[in-house]
């Protein structure tokens, strides 16, 4: 990795996970999302003012003006996850790209307002000042899943499945990249690699070895284009709906919230 030790001052020292590439892991200790293959960001939220870093470490808040929002609900977060557009109803990467060639900040306004993408969260790194890349990741997306960050126009926490056999099977059906399979009783640790798997679905009709006994059956068909943000993680055939992350076991209050001050979160029970 050629990077990024950190997104700001805040951030100093946070090296980011990245996943390695592998066979579907099977087991009651992952947890598996889908694998959207859009534009990885960490979005650092100090003091009510929203950063946007890719992992190489470059600023792009301003090609992405519709996650503003974001600082809204959070004034003091790190967080991880991805920027996805959708073309012809299936996330586009080149779509991505050009968004990022274009350093205008009124043409990137312009974008936003006409092919306005989402940002899919998937972790969280520091909330209202305390650190969480020690807590293990249930605890960590019961902490997200508390947050209320759906409210906002632009911005998903992406859904996580317990299946992840039948995952596979229905993303590979939708057309849709792969999966994410990730320990749940792990840290957020870069040098444990092994611990975020990424799983691209197979094309010639078998997703893998594993579903030979699947007794499921997935042809769903894919989101149409220009899908809001309710359809970017629909519930897949043969799966169950994605349990909410805020039921998960986690310290503190359990109580939904939805706008967020410093006040109101002083101690925060957290991943």
């Amino acid at each position: 990795m050629s990077g990024m030790q950190g997104v700001g001052e805040r951030s100093a020292g946070i090296v980011p996970m990245q996943p390695v590439p592998g066979r579907l892991p099977v087991g009651e200790q992952w947890s598996y999302e889908v694998d959207w293959s859009g534009i990885r960001l960490l979005a650092d939220v100090d003091q009510g003012t929203l950063c946007l870093r890719t992992l190489e470490g470059d600023d792009v808040t301003a090609r992405f003006p519709e996650f503003a929002g974001l600082a809204d609900v959070v004034a003091d977060g790190l967080f991880d996850g991805e920027a996805v557009l959708l073309d012809a109803g299936q996330p586009s990467s080149l779509a991505l790209f050009d968004r990022l060639r274009r350093a205008d900040p009124r043409k990137a306004r312009s974008l936003a307002r006409e092919r306005p993408a989402i940002f899919m969260v998937y972790d969280v790194l520091r909330l209202y000042g305390v650190p969480l890349t020690e807590r293990p990741l249930d605890e960590r997306r019961a902490t997200l899943g508390r947050l209320s960050l759906d409210e906002v126009g632009r911005i998903q926490v992406s859904p996580v499945y317990d299946d992840g056999v039948a995952l596979l099977a229905g993303v590979r059906e939708q057309g849709l990249p792969g999966v994410m399979a990730r320990r749940r009783d792990t840290a957020y640790d870069a040098e444990a690699p092994q611990d975020w798997v990424r799983v691209v679905a197979g094309v010639d009709g078998t997703v893998t070895a594993a579903t030979a006994d699947l007794a499921v059956a997935v042809r769903p068909e894919p989101p149409p284009a220009g899908a809001e943000v309710s359809a970017l993680a629909p519930p897949l055939p043969g799966l169950s709906t994605p349990p909410d992350p805020s039921s998960g076991s986690s310290t503190g209050s359990s109580t939904k919230r939805g706008r967020h001050s410093r006040e109101e979160d002083e101690a925060p029970g957290l991943w």
